[in-house]
């Protein structure tokens, strides 16, 4: 689809995913000149399915973006395949600058750049996200109901680490723990996790090995253990470099919002959240 670099639109979108495709598409239905720029890679790069999003249940994430893509053309919405680095100006009247050194002029801005997956710098790990390992039951879970299930998380223990344990134990009643270290819990804590046939290793894990039925997981005092999923909760990092320069307020969980327009503290610019989409089943 065709755009314009000299004129100004009236939104300038910044993220291809669901969130921002979502937001085009309603800009456009609403009659609103807007454009849309994205860069790659997804975030869902490394699944084949997507659980979670009602009436697209299992299906492929790839199609259902090209799929949208297709739709929001129909409308004569232009998506532009470039990175926005950075952005100036104000409200009614924001210069976004590309990387390969075109500008857009806009009135107003939706940012919708997602977050990005940190994933425990352990070998083998991230060769295996998406395929032997998740991030939550919530994704995976109904599909990768294996009997022999592993969970890894630093710095774990406590109240709060035994409630997130017996979290994970509903997939599983053998269920391995596993930290960066030695697990903190107390002797009590310990015994209710070992009755309810927890497995509580106390070295660290060093290695990740995928296998032809699952996971392999290597401790570094030299034992192994072989689970058909294992379970990690990296971090999710906010890509919010483009609301930071502009002067949004940030919070721990990313853009400062207002709950109902989506609107940061910055005039004419609105943030939008990730879309709660679970990706599992790399091919």
């Amino acid at each position: 689809m065709p755009y314009d670099l000299t004129v100004a639109y009236e939104v300038l979108i910044v993220g291809g995913g669901f969130a921002g495709l979502s937001a085009a598409l309603y800009s456009a239905r609403g009659r609103c000149r807007g454009v849309l720029c994205t860069a790659g890679p997804s975030r869902s790069a490394a699944a084949a399915s997507t659980y979670g999003l009602l009436g697209y249940d299992g299906g492929d994430p790839v199609h259902l973006l090209q799929t949208a893509r297709h739709q929001l053309a129909l409308y004569n919405f232009p998506i532009l395949d470039g990175e926005v680095v950075k952005i100036t100006g104000q409200n009614n009247a924001f210069t976004a600058y590309l990387a390969d050194g075109r500008t857009l002029q806009a009135r107003k801005l939706i940012l919708a750049t997602g977050v990005q997956d940190i994933l425990p710098d352990i070998p083998g790990l991230r060769e295996q996200w998406g395929w032997r390992v998740h991030h939550g039951r919530y994704c995976s879970g109904w599909e990768r109901h294996d009997p022999a299930l592993a969970l890894y998380q630093p710095s774990l223990g406590g109240v709060n680490g035994l409630q997130t344990i017996l979290y994970h134990q509903k997939m599983s009643p053998d269920l391995l723990i596993c930290s960066d270290g030695p697990l903190d819990f107390m002797l009590e804590q310990r015994h209710l996790l070992e009755h309810l046939g927890v497995t509580l290793i106390d070295s660290t894990l060093a290695r990740v090995e995928g296998t032809d039925t699952g996971v392999r997981l290597h401790f570094a005092d030299g034992t192994s253990a072989e689970r058909g999923v294992l379970y990690t909760h990296g971090e999710r990092r906010p890509r919010a470099g483009l609301a930071e320069a502009l002067g949004c307020e940030m919070t721990p969980a990313g853009i400062k919002v207002d709950p109902l327009t989506h609107r940061t503290t910055v005039a004419g610019v609105l943030g939008l959240p990730r879309y709660c989409v679970a990706e599992v089943k790399r091919p």
